[in-house]
C-alpha cells in the first residue's frame, strides 16, 4: 500500500482522518518492543524483520509527534511518552481479544427450534427450562406452540411434543409421559360439598376440555362418568375450553370439577392447589410424545434437547396416571 494510501506516513500506518489512529501492525510492534526491550525478540514474534519493527515505531513516534522509545545500547526503553500510552495500548488489545471471543461465542451457538403443546409448554416446560439453558448454553431455545400435530420437516422444527396417540402422520414418536384422565378441583370446591364417590359429583359443575377437531385422546366427563357407572349425571352441561390449560386454571379458580390431563396437574396437586379426587384412569396410548426431525439443521443440539427432556420427565416418577 503506497504513502497516498497511508496518510502520508509510509507503509503500515493507516491515519484516520479525525483522530489519526495508527495501524494495528504499528500498534502490535510498539506494544511487543515495550515488552521484550529488544526490536529483535518483537521481529521474531511478529514474524517479521527488525528492520520493519524498527520502521513502524519510527512511523509510531511520527504520528505522536514525540519519541516512544530510547535506543540505549540497542536495547529499546520506554520514554515517558511511550509509559503513558503502553496500559492504554494493551486495554485496546484486550478489549480487541474479547471481541473475537464474543464473534467466535456467537457463530458456535446452536438454535432449536422446539414446537409443544401450548399447556405443556407453559404448565411443565417453562418452569423447567433454565435446567437445560444452564447445562447448555450455547443453545438457543426458540419455542413455538401449536394444538395440533405438524410436520416437523415442512415447518422447519427440529423438536417437537405433542399429545395424542403415537400417529403423527407416520414421524417417528417417542413417548415422553402416559397421561391419564383425572378428577381435580380447587380444594374449598370440595370442602363445600365432599365428593367421595363419583355419585357426588351430581352437586357440582363440570368443567370440559373441547377438542378443535374430533379427538379420542381429549378427556371426556361422558366417558368417565360411564366407566364409572354413573348415569344420571349430566354430561354435557358445564363450561368448556378448548385449551387443556384453561381447563385447569378454571379448576384453580373454583369454578368446578376438571377432568384434566395427569402430566399437566402434577405441580398443582403436589402443591395443594388442586385436589385429585380418584385415581387417574388410563387412555389407552395417549400421552406427550417426542419427535424428532431427521432433517435438523442443528442436530447435535436437537439430541441434547431431547436427551434432556427425556431425562427430566423420567425423573419426575411422581406424576400422576
Amino acid at each position: 500500500m503506497g504513502a497516498d494510501e497511508q496518510g502520508g506516513h509510509g507503509p503500515g500506518l493507516i491515519e484516520s482522518p479525525a483522530r489519526g489512529i495508527p495501524s494495528l501492525n504499528a500498534l502490535r510492534a510498539f506494544e511487543s518492543v515495550a515488552r521484550h526491550g529488544s526490536c529483535t525478540r518483537a521481529a521474531d514474534e511478529l514474524h517479521v524483520t527488525p528492520a520493519a519493527v524498527s520502521q513502524q515505531i519510527r512511523f509510531l513516534e511520527d504520528l505522536a509527534g514525540t519519541p516512544l522509545f530510547l535506543r540505549i545500547n540497542r536495547q529499546f526503553v520506554l520514554t515517558d511518552a511511550g509509559r503513558r500510552c503502553l496500559p492504554e495500548v494493551r486495554k485496546g488489545f484486550a478489549h480487541l481479544a474479547e471481541a473475537m471471543k464474543q464473534i467466535h461465542a456467537s457463530s458456535q451457538r446452536e438454535r432449536i427450534a422446539v414446537c409443544v403443546a401450548p399447556a405443556f409448554a407453559v404448565r411443565w416446560l417453562l418452569p423447567r427450562l433454565s435446567a437445560f439453558t444452564r447445562r447448555h448454553p450455547h443453545a438457543d431455545i426458540w419455542l413455538s406452540t401449536s394444538l395440533l400435530p405438524i410436520r416437523l420437516a415442512e415447518a422447519r422444527i427440529d423438536v417437537a411434543v405433542t399429545y395424542g396417540n403415537g400417529d403423527f402422520f407416520g414421524q417417528p414418536a417417542q413417548l415422553l409421559v402416559h397421561v391419564g384422565d383425572v378428577p381435580v378441583c380447587a380444594p374449598a370446591v370440595c370442602e363445600a360439598r365432599p365428593i367421595l364417590t363419583p355419585g357426588d359429583l351430581r352437586a357440582h359443575t363440570l368443567i370440559h376440555e373441547s377438542a378443535e377437531i374430533d379427538d379420542p385422546a381429549v378427556p371426556c366427563w361422558a366417558d368417565w362418568l360411564r366407566m364409572q357407572g354413573v348415569e344420571d349425571i349430566d354430561a354435557e352441561a358445564g363450561p368448556r375450553f378448548s385449551n387443556p390449560g384453561l381447563v385447569i386454571e378454571a379448576a384453580l379458580a373454583g369454578l368446578g370439577v376438571a377432568l384434566a390431563r395427569s402430566a399437566l396437574v402434577a405441580s398443582e396437586i403436589q402443591g395443594g392447589r388442586l385436589v385429585k379426587l380418584f385415581p387417574a384412569h388410563p387412555h389407552g396410548r395417549v400421552g406427550y410424545y417426542l419427535l424428532r426431525n431427521p432433517e435438523s439443521a442443528a442436530p447435535a443440539a436437537a439430541q441434547e434437547f431431547c436427551d434432556w427432556i427425556s431425562a427430566a420427565v423420567a425423573a419426575e416418577a411422581d406424576l400422576p396416571g
